[in-house]
């Protein structure tokens, strides 16, 4: 290839840095999105919310260490881990897409999940202490009041719909008392940005990986190059 293969290694070496950069910027929103899941997680029951910000920190630290990988192989001219480089960004590539693709076609199903998780945690709200604890958290947590709202507490509003640190409150109409939204729509709002962050950063991840792929390729085609005329 016309490619100068000293140019290349170098383009290559700064590529890996960028995508380390990329990798730990992964890191790091999914350990945001974990805290600000957590706080909410803990007191689900029969649904799971905290498995994006789990796969953003895997993700990450899997780019991470790739990205290091390169960068070894760029400085070291190795055909053999420059070609390997390529061949993890590919698998990478691949994974994201595959990922991103069943995310898409079972996004209505979380939605269905979470209401009906919801509404069988809801409907227990006087059966059990323990739950009856965890609704009210929750609704602190995420800042929400009912199913769709507090219309949806008959009798009495919960303390956990209450603004107010104290728990107590009276207007239910108040916003500035009681929390106006539902919880449904509250943890699908959150679960929503956290997949729009999701979303954003697979494609520019995946920008960037098609871009490590054509440079680790013309890298390996110049080393190999390089070798037969050595030989």
């Amino acid at each position: 290839m016309g490619c100068g293969i000293t140019t290349v290694k170098y383009l290559l070496f700064i590529f890996n840095l960028v995508f380390a950069l990329c990798g730990l910027a992964i890191l790091i929103a999914g350990a945001l999105s974990y805290a600000n899941i957590d706080r909410v997680d803990n007191h689900l029951h029969n649904v799971d919310v905290s498995g994006s910000p789990i796969a953003l920190i895997v993700v990450g630290s899997i780019v991470f260490i790739v990205a290091f990988y390169g960068c070894c192989g760029a400085i070291r001219e190795s055909h053999c881990m420059v070609v390997t480089f390529a061949v993890f960004l590919l698998v990478i590539l691949i994974t994201e897409i595959a990922i991103g693709i069943v995310a898409f076609v079972n996004r209505d199903g979380w939605n269905t999940a979470i209401h009906d998780s919801l509404t069988d945690m809801f409907g227990r709200y006087d059966q059990d202490e323990a739950i009856k604890k965890d609704i009210n958290s929750l609704q602190k947590a995420l800042e929400c009041c009912g199913i769709d709202g507090p219309d949806y507490w008959k009798t009495s509003i919960p303390e956990g719909c209450c603004v107010n640190p104290d728990g107590t409150c009276s207007a239910v109409t108040d916003p500035k008392q009681v929390f106006q939204e539902g919880c449904v729509q509250r943890l699908e709002e959150l679960i929503h940005a956290i997949g729009l962050l999701l979303g954003v950063l697979a494609i520019v991840i995946g920008i960037v990986e098609i871009i490590g792929v054509v440079f680790a390729l013309c890298l390996a085609s110049s080393i190999k190059n390089k070798d037969r005329r050595v030989y």
